[in-house]
């Protein structure tokens, strides 16, 4: 392995502090000139000492006092420095040194090589940036939960070394062209999401700066509602029926409930009697309509999960959907749970109004005060004023 000391580093420092001296060697006994490169040379050594790109910079201005050879020559001789200076610490893009040396070209032609390496750099990253072709692939499905967290894997191939910026905000580099990373993020409400994964390219000076968009395999956002509706089919699928006894049969009873081991003995209809079950079915109002879809998706989740955990302990709920046209009932039992809940999103509306304006909304809604009922659901600023005494408010 080289000694560190033969290294690209001091080789351009130990240049940068000794071009003042062959300036200074070329323009005396000519005034300006060698003043110039004396003061450079100064500066050099001292205030210059932690900055690279202004410093060669002055190097150029110096140089410019010389006769036009050997300014001419100088020029191109300083070309290295100012690239090495540039990937130290530039803050310009590749128009702002392309300004400056246009500039200093028309003041000075023999300053013209400094604007050709310029120029000649930016065109160069600029085409083999523009030929890259990143690619993202990632699940070939990615499906997600509205409110839920997700975390996936996406594998980046950017066909140069670049920073990546995720969905999620967070920036990764790509040094070798490709980066596999996890993303984790969230989505508020339900839908298609394609969101653009960006790739910007910067050549080693920082001059050049280059951005793709690459399009993100689609992120299925499925609303809370059915995650809700989903966990609620599994909550009454696995209610345990405990039978206390049994009671002889009525008309309307549910032939579901009937105790065929108990008939099979006293030869007549009977009904069985189950352990911890309402007598009556749950009442629950639910008001169907928010000022945004993300409202409305809580509501519905809520009412969901409230009628899955009612029907797990009788056999049918009472749902009053208040919506802005009236209300409606729907009877909820256990094998029509689903299509109940689906009835009610088929009733549900979206305001699209600013939540800190729902209150003054409200009075513009019909009056359509909800029959009594155990449990009233709807979006906090419209639910409030129709709690009564008695019932459970779940204000979303």
């Amino acid at each position: 392995m080289p000694s560190g000391r033969w290294s690209l580093q001091p080789v351009y420092e130990a240049a940068r502090r000794a071009a003042p001296l062959a300036y200074l060697a070329i323009a005396w006994p000519e005034f300006p000139a060698a003043a110039a490169a004396v003061l450079l040379l100064a500066l050099e050594n001292t205030l210059l000492r932690r900055f690279h790109t202004p410093a060669v910079l002055l190097h150029y201005a110096v140089a410019s006092l010389l006769p036009p050879p050997q300014a001419f020559a100088l020029a191109v001789a300083l070309i290295p420095l100012l690239h090495w200076a540039k990937v130290a610490d530039n803050y310009l893009s590749w128009r702002g040194h392309a300004v400056i040396f246009t500039a200093a070209a028309l003041l000075k032609p023999q300053l013209l090589p400094a604007l050709v390496y310029t120029l000649a750099e930016a065109a160069w990253y600029l085409a083999k940036y523009a030929k890259t072709r990143p690619r993202v692939e990632g699940p070939p499905k990615i499906d997600a939960v509205a409110g839920a967290p997700l975390s996936y894997r996406l594998k980046i191939a950017t066909g140069a070394p670049a920073v990546v910026r995720l969905p999620d905000g967070r920036e990764v580099e790509a040094l070798d062209g490709e980066v596999e990373v996890e993303v984790k993020t969230r989505f508020d409400a339900a839908g298609l999401y394609t969101p653009e994964v960006q790739v910007v390219y910067a050549n080693p000076t920082r001059t050049v700066r280059f951005r793709k968009a690459v399009r993100h395999p689609p992120i299925y956002v499925a609303p809370r509602y059915r995650r809700a509706v989903e966990l609620g089919e599994k909550i009454i699928a696995g209610a345990v029926e405990e039978v206390a006894g049994a009671r002889e049969y009525v008309p309307g009873d549910p032939l579901r409930r009937l105790h065929w081991k108990k008939m099979a003995k006293i030869q007549k209809p009977v009904v069985k009697l189950l352990e911890g079950r309402a007598a009556g079915g749950l009442k629950i109002a639910v008001l169907l309509y928010a000022t945004s879809p993300k409202a409305l998706d809580r509501v519905l989740e809520a009412t969901a999960s409230a009628t899955a955990t009612a029907l797990a302990r009788s056999d049918r709920v009472e749902i009053y959907a208040v919506t802005r046209r009236g209300g409606e009932k729907i009877a909820a039992e256990r094998r029509t749970y689903r299509e109940a809940v689906e009835r009610l999103v088929s009733l549900a509306e979206v305001l699209h109004v600013e939540a800190a304006a729902a209150l003054d909304y409200a009075d513009a809604l019909p009056k359509a005060d909800p029959p009594p009922a155990d449990v009233v659901i709807g979006e906090a600023a419209f639910v409030k004023p129709l709690c009564r005494r008695g019932a459970i408010c779940l204000a979303i």
